[in-house]
């Protein structure tokens, strides 16, 4: 019963089913989007009700947040107040405040893009099809699936362990006060979670373009070495001159299939390539244009709690007095396991935009191998077109513009962290320093009266 409840869970013959974990998150109002999962219906609709359920879960938000301040309830309130903690509480609930006016605000406002990019999609998928190819949808799903338990795993065992530190330290956080802690992961992980999926949909077209430009490069490595090896040679002097052409030219890759189409017709194949690419180049901006302002809210948000978090811990590490000793265990865990989840944030935001980045940037390694090797004028003219193309239209995703989201950025995060947690541990030293003095002095004063 089990087994058949995953074979019909996990079959995935369309774009569609592919997407149906994208689908659970609409309850939320997170994905404002419905879609038919009948393989006859290829359209993509908005949902009235998610854009609904969009507007409630941030109203709810907003009042959670607003009885929080007025309580004046915060988590590191818990813990110990000082003028730099004070800062950082309210930089961070701003911050956060506006990153998730940003995330339900783009989600609402730009819900149509985020439909477009599915029907771009669909528009590639046709044109594999004509190509006589298909894509995995199954594996497609499988690692939609994979990634959204994934993201909901790590969020329960982190807030979960989050109550159960709080509680641990004799703490016992309000509702309002965990609610305005706990929904911010909670939208920051579904939004994490819908760059992960869109940009794996780019990601395998992109594969399976290059799977295209592969297959027409070893057809003409064949037809290369069948017209250049001279019959004089042996058959062994052949073999190892074929072996090491091969080596030099192609990178052997996994395959989708092998169709017929495209090497009997490499040019028509060449100009399909070039349409896919160029959708799959719009898609990228789309997804760009959707995620770039939310995404920078989260990384911006997610650089203030890493370096907030070090600054508390090296705080109670140079002042242990702040802390009793039952509740600093927990203080140092706490605070450890914020930092982590969000560097786990960066972390895939970064990673997913990379690869997809990394994906499209072999296709023009690709297109030169065939030029290489080929005389045929009308595949060299489609081929410099095509070339072209790839150097005018290439793949970047950005947070507003401001820096992009590549591997780049652990270091500029790595070295902008650094710098602001030695400003604030020397302000923090002077400020202490100068409250021993002012002591001092009124020890000496009290002396001499």
């Amino acid at each position: 019963m089990a087994f058949k409840l995953w074979e019909r869970i996990s079959q995935a013959d369309n774009v569609f089913q592919s997407l149906r974990p994208l689908t659970y998150i609409s309850l939320l109002g997170l994905a404002p989007f419905r879609l038919n999962l009948k393989a006859a219906d290829k359209e993509v609709h908005t949902s009235t009700y998610s854009l609904v359920a969009g507007i409630v879960h941030f109203l709810f938000f907003v009042l959670c947040f607003l009885a929080s301040m007025r309580n004046g309830d915060s988590i590191i309130g818990y813990f110990f107040q000082t003028n730099i903690t004070k800062l950082g509480d309210s930089t961070v609930k701003l911050t956060g405040i506006l990153a998730m006016c940003s995330i339900f605000g783009f989600v609402i406002i730009k819900r149509q893009r985020f439909v477009s990019i599915i029907q771009n999609i669909i528009v590639v998928d046709e044109i594999f099809v004509r190509l006589g190819m298909k894509l995995d949808y199954r594996r497609i799903l499988l690692i939609c699936f994979l990634i959204s338990v994934g993201m909901l795993t790590f969020n329960v065992i982190y807030l979960c362990v989050s109550y159960a530190l709080l509680i641990s330290a004799t703490f016992s956080p309000s509702f309002v006060t965990f609610t305005t802690f706990a929904l911010p992961h909670i939208n920051i992980s579904f939004m994490v979670f819908k760059f992960l999926c869109t940009t794996h949909l780019a990601r395998s077209r992109f594969s399976m373009l290059n799977e295209i430009l592969q297959d027409i490069l070893d057809a003409h490595i064949e037809q290369y070495n069948a017209l250049e090896i001279s019959p004089m040679h042996s058959v062994v002097n052949n073999n190892h001159y074929a072996y090491r052409l091969r080596n030099m030219i192609s990178t052997p890759m996994k395959r989708y299939s092998v169709t017929s189409i495209i090497r009997q017709n490499p040019e028509y194949a060449i100009k399909q390539v070039s349409n896919i690419q160029n959708l799959l180049c719009d898609i990228c901006q789309t997804i760009e244009e959707y995620f770039t302002y939310p995404l920078l809210g989260i990384i911006a948000i997610s650089f203030l709690f890493i370096l907030f978090d070090d600054f508390y811990i090296l705080e109670a590490q140079l002042n242990p007095k702040r802390l009793d000793k039952f509740e600093a265990d927990e203080f140092f865990a706490f605070f450890l396991s914020q930092m982590i989840w969000y560097i786990v944030i960066i972390f895939l935001i970064v990673e997913a935009s990379s690869r997809t980045i990394l994906q499209n940037s072999i296709t023009p390694a690709m297109v030169h191998k065939i030029l290489n090797i080929t005389d045929d004028p009308e595949l060299r003219d489609r081929l410099f077109r095509l070339s072209l193309q790839l150097s005018h239209r290439r793949v970047r995703f950005t947070a507003a513009g401001l820096f992009p989201l590549d591997r780049t950025l652990y270091f500029t995060i790595t070295g902008a962290a650094t710098t602001y947690l030695i400003i604030l541990i020397q302000f923090r030293y002077t400020h202490h320093m100068e409250e021993s003095n002012d002591n001092n002095n009124n020890t000496q004063q009290s002396n001499i009266f």
